[in-house]
């Protein structure tokens, strides 16, 4: 409800309707990184509006595509899939990172942004500092390797989101295996 986006069972159906008519698939799934720590600090409500942030930035770099059949899901919380051509893929990445970037900072306190942390106390009362949120993006595709099933590049796209989660800030990681 608060995006708008299509759901778990659309986004599934997507993939598996692209992934059968043998079309060149990429499936990313998208992650908000450090989301939780800016929950926690400024509250659920705020932490909405950076959902709703996501998925715009999301939408745009849908509409500024020219992949005219890209797919934006929203599976739940702060995590996102997109479904579309392998060719644009990662010029649609860019694009997410790019908007992202320039305006997550919006959403923080001044005084936050300026030292690029905010303090989150653990259990135990401790406060541990938390980067700004980015943007992840785990990239799977058919394009060197076959994709059966949703479940198939899903598994693979949250598995490159956990490789591209290592790297600190926004970035993207494509799965350019061939077995």
């Amino acid at each position: 409800p608060l995006t708008g986006l299509p759901g778990n069972h659309r986004t599934e159906s997507e993939i598996d309707r692209r992934l059968q008519s043998s079309a060149h698939t990429a499936v990313a799934h998208v992650d908000l990184d450090n989301f939780k720590a800016f929950n926690d600090h400024y509250g659920f409500l705020r932490g909405d509006h950076v959902i709703a942030f996501a998925s715009n930035v999301l939408q745009n770099a849908q509409a500024g595509s020219p992949d005219a059949s890209c797919f934006v899901g929203h599976i739940g919380g702060d995590d996102f899939v997109v479904v579309m051509d392998t060719e644009h893929v990662e010029m649609f990445a860019k694009h997410v990172i790019e908007e992202f970037d320039a305006g997550i900072l919006d959403f923080y306190d001044p005084e936050d942004a300026l030292r690029g942390y905010v303090e989150v106390p653990d259990r135990r009362g401790d406060r541990h500092a938390f980067p700004i949120v980015s943007i992840s993006l785990g990239i799977a595709t058919n394009e060197r390797r076959p994709l059966s099933t949703s479940l198939e590049a899903s598994q693979i796209a949250a598995e490159m989101k956990e490789f591209a989660k290592r790297t600190s800030g926004s970035t993207y990681e494509i799965d350019r295996r061939t077995e």
